[in-house]
């Protein structure tokens, strides 16, 4: 009996694995172009002189301009988060810099008096 029950479970296990190997041979790889490799990236300027304002819709910001931006950022996209205490919450971009500035509409509309931070990035020209 129990040599029995021993071959019955070793024909349910290996029934139980064929359909997975069949299924797993049909997969092919394919390439999408992905390489490994290094890119230099060069800072356009220090970003730290950077003034922030908002653009307010009664209590509500529903833009961050940025002025003082260095002019070697002219031509880059910036990207903008308004968080809280590390929770996101809008942003906006990219907007591509002009003349030192660029205003960013936000997404959704956050009420000023959450917000504790404006995280930007730049990237390019």
């Amino acid at each position: 009996m129990r040599s029995r029950l021993f071959l019955c479970g070793v024909a349910i296990a290996v029934a139980a694995m064929v359909p997975a190997s069949a299924g797993a041979g049909t997969l092919t790889p394919s390439s999408k172009g992905l390489v490994a490799g290094t890119a230099t990236v060069t800072s356009c300027g220090t970003l730290t002189g950077v003034v922030t304002n908002f653009t307010l819709s009664g209590t509500t910001i529903t833009a961050v301009l940025l002025t003082s931006v260095p002019t070697t950022c002219n031509g880059g996209r910036v990207n903008v988060t308004i968080t809280n205490a590390g929770t996101s919450l809008g942003s906006g971009g990219p907007v591509v810099v002009a003349s030192g500035a660029a205003t960013v509409p936000i997404s959704p509309a956050v009420a000023i008096g959450s917000v504790t931070h404006v995280r930007l990035a730049i990237a390019g020209p």
